[in-house]
């Protein structure tokens, strides 16, 4: 009896060094089919699939630090995609699996790092910009990844001790002297939302940094355009802590910022200046009508900036009467397109931007205008006085 248990024994350890070796390169071979077909998804651009393979080719081989950081790679590319979709949380959550596989993924090391930082978490946006140039000094976006730290350490200086009030869709912070203004803001804020967001037929889901400065400070943290009265750059900035406004005035510079949020979060950042600037002009002057004396003169003389000049002005404001005018031609355009085609159809327009569509494009498609017919009848209604 105690023989036939040691045969028995035997026979079993026998049994599991052979076919344990068999099911090893069964899962080892498992895990490089996943992963060529991983590989193969990924290079089609079929993130879904290629996640899929790859969960599949590491459950098979869990220590193989190539399927890791293929796996890395799919789970950045996703992210990628989720940030271009202004859909940030996701776009953060996907990131963070993707450094868990391989912790130094520059791609992804860098793209958390614009998260943490338009979060307003300058600590951990820090911390992974300057990873990525511990890993790679000679990266091809190194030198941009240290302006980023500069504008970092230069922000963080001056909004280090702010104080942040809280709401469900901004974070509002400013120093102890903006306490009272940053009431007034919320509140402007608010009406934005709810009504801005009905023009539009959207509502961004994503938190807004709202950041609010004196003239010093605001000054200190970028090279702004000189007169600026507020800057939307991912984060809204308003140098407002000691400026003599109304509250009218107030209210009009929290829209206008506030519209460049909810255009850029439906096309994606891919709006022509002029449209972005004319709609957000738009808004602002629905809450207090702005000067257009510079353009009405300009018509009159024949001295308009002509259509496609428009987005260079705005690039190059070295000349601060053609900058002001672009702004003023703008407005006439977004309040032309409005008045003439309606925000549905403004709306159509800037879902289609965000689809990459270029505007010549998508006024062919949803307007049945060329750009040459459209500038026509727009100046048409301009110099007929219809537009101001």
């Amino acid at each position: 009896m105690k023989l036939k248990i040691i045969k028995t024994f035997i026979f079993s350890i026998i049994f599991f060094i052979t076919f344990g070796r068999a099911f090893a390169a069964e899962d080892l071979l498992g895990a490089h089919i996943y992963n060529e077909l991983g590989v193969k998804a990924l290079q089609d651009e079929a993130i879904d699939s290629a996640i899929s393979c790859f969960e599949q080719a590491h459950r098979f081989a869990p220590r193989n630090s190539t399927i890791k950081k293929n796996l890395s790679a799919a789970y950045y590319r996703k992210g990628e995609i989720e940030y271009t979709a202004r859909r940030l949380s996701y776009a953060e959550r996907y990131l963070k699996v993707s450094l868990e596989n391989d912790p130094d993924n520059i791609d992804a090391l860098f793209l958390m790092g614009d998260l943490k930082y338009l979060s307003q978490r300058m600590n951990e946006a820090k911390e992974m910009w300057e990873k990525v140039l511990k890993l790679n000094p000679n990266h091809p976006n190194a030198d941009l990844v240290k302006e980023k730290l500069d504008k970092l350490e230069r922000e963080a200086k001056v909004e280090k001790d702010y104080r942040s009030t809280g709401m469900d869709r901004f974070d509002i912070r400013y120093s102890r002297e903006g306490v009272r203004l940053s009431y007034n803001i919320r509140y402007y804020l608010q009406e934005a939302y709810r009504l801005i967001g009905g023009d539009f037929n959207h509502r961004p889901n994503n938190k807004i940094v709202v950041l609010i400065y004196d003239k010093t400070d605001f000054e200190s943290i970028g090279e702004w355009r000189e007169g600026a009265v507020g800057v939307y750059d991912g984060k809204i900035r308003l140098p407002l802590i000691g400026a003599d406004f109304t509250s009218d005035r107030i209210r009009s510079i929290v829209w206008h910022e506030y519209t460049h949020v909810v255009i850029g979060d439906i096309t994606k950042g891919s709006c022509p200046i002029w449209l972005n600037e004319g709609l957000a002009k738009w808004e602002e002057f629905a809450q207090l009508k702005g000067d257009l004396s510079l353009l009405k003169r300009a018509v009159k003389r024949d001295e308009g900036i002509p259509f496609k000049d428009l987005d260079p002005t705005f690039l190059d404001p070295a000349d601060e009467t053609q900058f002001e005018l672009a702004y003023q031609e703008s407005y006439t355009l977004a309040n032309y397109l409005i008045r003439r085609y309606s925000k549905y159809k403004i709306r159509k327009i800037l879902d289609r931007l965000g689809k990459g569509e270029p505007f010549e494009s998508a006024i062919r498609y949803e307007l049945n205008l060329s750009t040459a017919e459209f500038e026509k009848r727009w100046m048409n209604d301009l110099k007929a006085g219809k537009l101001y």
